[in-house]
């Protein structure tokens, strides 16, 4: 191996030690503020095994700090929905909305926010869509999820599905400089992301971080290995694609399989 690989290992392995000692670093993230028709209902939904302040009920004045507003609303958007969620983007906090009884046509929900959850009259609240809407509307949604279990499933889901789409992106662009330690970067954050969902009550030991930096950094070397197998018969573009994609994924079913044992 040459001297310049060498170096590029090195500093990928700092990198991935660097970005997972910054995901466990401790963070102030709000609370999820409910409010609207039937919002009393929700909140004790997903409220359910949460800690104390994770949920709260509340109007304009509770948006500061928050890290998300769910906001239920029954057909078209009221004066009162307007206004909550002009009073949201004035503090910057991302809105879902909740829509009950849906119309016919009711596009008007995604003028206020893309994320928007129909809920039909007689099912009940859809818990994992609208978690899944919390997870795409917030940076902090692995934070929250370890607070509020009802959210951990679904924001597993969407740290991973992201990631497959980021590494897949990054290794179409695997001939420009840098790529190969941006997807191995991608893959640790993924695992930081992931491990942070779990809320392990103190930050994993030096020693834990760099062993599972070294592990991302030898996956790495591994996938490139069979994504050269690959160009054999594929594309070298789809090879590459489709071995980061594959790889990530399985990636993040082996941490979640690890995790899953030791918490037992």
């Amino acid at each position: 191996m040459r001297l310049a690989d060498l170096r590029g290992l090195a500093l990928e392995g700092r990198t991935a030690m660097g970005a997972i000692q910054s995901a466990q670093a401790p963070s102030s993230t709000g609370s999820v503020v409910v409010s609207g028709m039937l919002a009393e209902q929700l909140a004790r939904e997903l409220a359910a095994g949460a800690r104390t302040g994770s949920v709260v009920l509340g109007d304009e004045v509770a948006l500061r700090g928050a890290a998300v507003a769910v906001r239920v609303i029954a057909g078209d958007p009221s004066g009162e929905d307007v206004s909550f969620v002009d009073a949201a983007d004035d503090a910057l906090v991302p809105v879902v909305l909740v829509q009950l009884w849906p119309q016919a046509v009711w596009r008007a929900p995604f003028v206020l926010s893309p994320f928007v959850v129909e809920c039909e009259a007689g099912k009940g609240f859809p818990l994992r869509e609208i978690a899944t809407r919390i997870a795409e509307a917030t940076e902090h949604a692995p934070e929250l999820a370890a607070r509020m279990p009802a959210l951990a499933e679904a924001v597993e889901a969407a740290v991973v599905r992201s990631a497959v789409v980021r590494a897949t992106m990054l290794a179409l662009l695997a001939r420009k400089p840098g790529t190969r330690a941006l997807l191995a970067l991608e893959q640790v954050r993924m695992l930081s992301r992931l491990r942070a969902v779990s809320a392990p009550a103190e930050p994993d030991p030096t020693s834990v971080v760099a062993g599972v930096a070294a592990g991302s950094v030898a996956l790495g070397l591994a996938l490139r290995s069979v994504a050269r197998s690959a160009q054999g018969v594929l594309p070298g573009p789809v090879a590459n694609a489709a071995v980061a994609a594959a790889g990530t994924w399985a990636l993040a079913r082996l941490a979640r399989e690890v995790a899953r044992r030791l918490e037992a």
